[in-house]
């Protein structure tokens, strides 16, 4: 995702220095007189990239991150950093060529302002913006990345060990099984780092995947006994919820 914001940055006309671990000894060359620092580094990592390189920025300068948890690493930069603070989390991946019709959230930290240069660049290129605190950011990614990851992964896994032979199961297929191999096949793609770290970097997140297993456990119960009436009645206290689900 770095190299996607290079790109985009330096084809709006922006100078862009990229500090990487081998070339740290120049950090304070590359740093000087930045108008924005974006960290864009593994999530395991981030908190100590923050530490280390807010010593080579001027308060002036806008520190903003791209990593896929907020609250805690926002904290981070509040309390390292006295310049401006905002975190992004673009929900894409680094195969997209461009900022159009994708989804970037945006958590205000401190002096939003300094930031409108950028904000305004995304929406220009047909980015969405969408705005939250760092908190409802990571509460709603426990969802739509922890869990969405851990179905995907638990899938690809078991498909992997029954041997199943995925490209023939794709000749016979409906579109909505092809669309759940689509979403596997792309979780796949990336680093087994990334994922892990996506399901596993909070405390929530480990919970919330151990409650979903707990209910897979549960109706595979029902399932193994032929107990058809119990999935039905599962079905059916489900259902009010996602009937009134606008597509």
């Amino acid at each position: 995702m770095g190299q996607f914001f290079v790109q985009q940055l330096s084809a709006a006309g922006h100078i862009v220095n990229i500090l990487e671990q081998d070339n740290w000894s120049h950090a304070k060359q590359l740093l000087d007189g930045a108008d924005l620092a974006l960290i864009c580094v593994p999530i395991e990592c981030t908190q100590t990239i923050i530490r280390d390189i807010t010593q080579y920025l001027s308060p002036t300068t806008a520190l903003a991150d791209i990593t896929s948890v907020k609250a805690p690493i926002v904290q981070t930069m509040l309390a390292c950093h006295s310049g401006p603070v905002m975190g992004l989390h673009p929900m894409f991946g680094p195969k997209v060529s461009s900022f159009q019709s994708q989804n970037i959230v945006v958590c205000p930290g401190r002096t939003d302002d300094a930031f409108q240069w950028l904000l305004e660049l995304i929406k220009q290129e047909g980015g969405k913006l969408m705005i939250c605190t760092p908190e409802e950011h990571d509460r709603m990614m426990i969802t739509i990345q922890s869990l969405r990851h851990f179905v995907s992964f638990s899938l690809g896994i078991f498909l992997t060990d029954e041997g199943i032979d995925i490209q023939q199961s794709l000749e016979l297929a409906s579109p909505s099984y092809r669309e759940l191999i689509d979403m596997t096949n792309r979780l796949f793609c990336q680093s087994g780092e990334l994922v892990a770290d996506i399901m596993l970097f909070t405390q929530e997140r480990r919970e919330a995947i151990v409650k979903l297993a707990d209910t897979f456990n549960r109706l595979a119960q029902l399932a193994m006994h032929n107990d058809r009436e119990s999935l039905i009645r599962e079905f059916q206290s489900a259902q009010g919820v996602w009937a009134g689900l606008s597509s």
